[in-house]
């Protein structure tokens, strides 16, 4: 069987860079992204500086800013991180379908096993990505070849901030033997600190003891802490969230608004919640797929994140709009400015001979019957050809006229 070849590639200190390449006047002081004004906030990152200074990951905010006053704390933004990733991820696209990308971490997986004849050899796809991404976005990276996502993914560990590394066949083993427990993934940091108490604090040390007397400290994780110090790895490189309606897979819909100034007036708020579920309603209306959910997203400026789900969902826009501003009222639970909403819409594919969404049946009356709701389909397939011919300011919900920058009515 052909071993697998994995990229891994990384953007260190992704959120910390994104901010710095918009104020360049940060480029060369200590900066760290975390949460402002929330009482137990912890570190969500920091540029090279900061870290020369001792500021870690997850290092509680309040410790920072005691022993470093002056230091600079931005609120973190993570709807434009997820946003990096995307044009990210399109780079890897080029060069293979198989790509895994993070929730805006700046960490990437490719698998571009049996694309030689293609593209090239792996350390050139890797040189041309990295190059790609540096063209298109001005951020460095350091990429690891390999034959699994685990061994790919401590290499790059090993030469971050820059640089790369190529892990062959058969040199997982040898290569993680020097390996520090604290640096390797799927150790988790306490299972680091058991070991340590016994003295163990590299791969070499832990690999001496057999599986039965790993299950004496690690239980149940015994098994897979054995096979991770061999360096074995057979989890695929599983693609984002691309729609596969020929594989009948859950796909996603994503709309989002972010505010040119942070508000917290209901009546801009309740115009945004509108103007999104009209498009969110277009699009699924176009997708032909069945709605399954939906998952709102407030990102407040101090950059705390509030999550809500609803269930009842489908394609009609006013009973989208009334479910997603009720979910809305239901999640917004701070007097704090919100700056940016997003709506995630995920689906399922359905026959393509289906002209009608299925619907949930009603119980005394079948949905074909329903005059309101025919009556309803009818308004809104209207109202959506208004819209291709004039615009999509020709006709709009009331509630969105309220929105900053809608395009008003001719």
């Amino acid at each position: 069987m052909r071993p697998r070849s994995i990229i891994h590639l990384n953007i260190a200190d992704f959120a910390a860079r994104l901010e710095t390449m918009a104020s360049p006047d940060l480029k060369d002081r200590p900066v760290v992204i975390a949460p402002l004004e929330a009482p137990r906030a912890v570190v969500y990152d920091m540029n090279e500086p900061a870290f020369r200074e001792g500021i870690r990951k997850r290092m509680p905010l309040s410790r920072v800013l005691s022993r470093h006053r002056h230091i600079k704390v931005l609120p973190p933004r993570f709807n434009r991180y997820a946003q990096a990733m995307k044009e990210i991820t399109k780079q890897g696209l080029a060069f293979t379908p198989a790509v895994e990308s993070g929730m805006g971490d700046g960490h990437l997986f490719l698998d571009i096993t049996g694309t030689t004849r293609l593209y090239g050899p792996g350390p050139d796809v890797a040189f041309r990505l990295k190059k790609a991404i540096k063209k298109q976005m001005g951020l460095d990276s350091v990429w690891s070849l390999a034959t699994n996502k685990l061994v790919a993914k401590a290499a790059t560990r090993l030469v971050k901030p820059l640089g790369e590394y190529i892990v062959g066949p058969g040199e997982e083993a040898d290569f993680l033997t020097p390996f520090p427990l604290k640096q390797l993934p799927g150790i988790s940091r306490h299972e680091a600190r058991i070991a340590a108490r016994f003295n163990l604090e590299t791969v070499c040390h832990l690999r001496q003891l057999t599986l039965a007397q790993l299950a004496i400290p690690f239980a149940e994780r015994a098994y897979f802490i054995h096979r991770i110090l061999q360096g074995i790895d057979t989890n695929p490189v599983k693609p984002g969230s691309a729609p596969n309606s020929a594989s009948g897979l859950v796909s996603e819909l994503v709309v989002d608004h972010e505010f040119a100034t942070d508000t917290n007036e209901q009546d801009e708020l309740k115009a945004c919640i509108a103007l999104l579920s009209r498009r969110l309603s277009r699009d699924l209306s176009g997708s032909r797929a069945c709605p399954r959910d939906l998952n709102l997203c407030l990102s407040y400026a101090d950059g705390i994140q509030h999550h809500g789900r609803c269930t009842q969902i489908r394609d009609d826009t006013l009973f989208m709009f009334s479910q997603t501003w009720a979910l809305f009222v239901r999640t917004w639970q701070r007097r704090v400015r919100i700056r940016h909403i997003s709506l995630a819409c995920s689906t399922v594919p359905v026959r393509t001979d289906q002209f009608v969404l299925p619907v949930q049946a009603d119980l005394f009356q079948a949905p074909d019957k329903d005059p309101k709701k025919d009556k309803t389909r009818k308004v809104q397939r209207a109202a959506f050809r208004i819209s291709d011919r004039f615009g999509s300011g020709a006709i709009t919900l009331g509630a969105a006229l309220r929105m900053p920058g809608e395009p008003a009515v001719p």
